[in-house]
């Protein structure tokens, strides 16, 4: 099944991915006149302050309700409904971006083709997503309760958390030069007692639709299973790892 996603849900309780790559911006560096990609952009929250600097700046998603929203909140930008995996510009881009979003497109090879294809020779390349070890208590959680009720763990969802060695290899594979290649660890603290829950509410929305009724029982499960590492001070926190990249196109 296919995660879906409403962005007024999104702008409210998962408002931090998009605070949190805001220095990414600055890694990227965008000059103006200069033409970027913004590959998952979701609300498009990131891609307006990428144009603020001067960048014309086209984002791109697969979430029909994500490109509405985008649309509506930044009518002066270029937004376009498309899957990152089946990208099909040429030379086009001076740099794409993309934060939080790689994770969510499991043909990485696929992603990072499509990207070389679509910069220009020196283009650079700048993204931040889950690594490995992202979110696995919550993970191993969510799939222990989906095995119990008879759903397969691996359906839901289908997240990428490659190392630092695997996407190296992938980087290469499509004529990119790494420059940075950063794995750590960013434990994010979840606002209210609810916090988990509505986190899992957001980002497993394929696992709510498959569990129908059983997803409450599915939730409350979930969070116990969380609540020894994941709750202190009467704090939820996720415990995201995070890779970071640089890379530049060889030719």
């Amino acid at each position: 099944m296919t995660q879906t996603w409403a962005p007024d849900a999104y702008q409210a309780k998962a408002g931090f991915v998009s605070n949190l790559g805001r220095d990414l911006i600055g890694l990227l560096n965008p000059r103006p006149g200069e033409r970027v990609l913004d590959l998952g952009c979701g609300t498009g929250q990131l891609s307006a302050e990428i144009a603020a600097l001067g960048a014309q700046v086209l984002g791109v998603d697969a979430s029909p309700e994500m490109v509405e929203a985008a649309r509506r909140a930044q009518p002066a930008l270029e937004f376009a409904l498309g899957d990152g995996q089946r990208l099909e510009y040429g030379a086009e881009f001076d740099a794409a971006f993309s934060n939080a979003a790689l994770h969510w497109m499991p043909d990485a090879d696929a992603v990072v083709r499509g990207v070389s294809r679509a910069l220009r020779p020196r283009g650079r390349f700048v993204a931040e997503f889950g690594g490995k070890g992202c979110v696995a208590t919550i993970a191993e959680a969510a799939a222990h309760e989906l095995g119990a009720r008879g759903c397969d763990p691996r359906a839901f969802p289908r997240w990428y958390f490659p190392d630092v060695l695997e996407y190296a290899s992938v980087l290469a594979r499509a004529g990119f030069e790494p420059r940075l290649l950063h794995l750590f660890e960013r434990p994010t603290p979840l606002e209210g007692e609810q916090g988990l829950a509505d986190w899992l509410g957001i980002f497993m929305t394929a696992a709510r639709a498959e569990l129908a009724e059983r997803w409450p029982g599915f939730l409350r499960d979930v969070v116990e299973r969380c609540r020894p590492r994941l709750y202190r001070d009467g704090v939820w926190s996720v415990d995201y790892v995070r890779l970071r990249l640089l890379a530049t196109r060889v030719d």
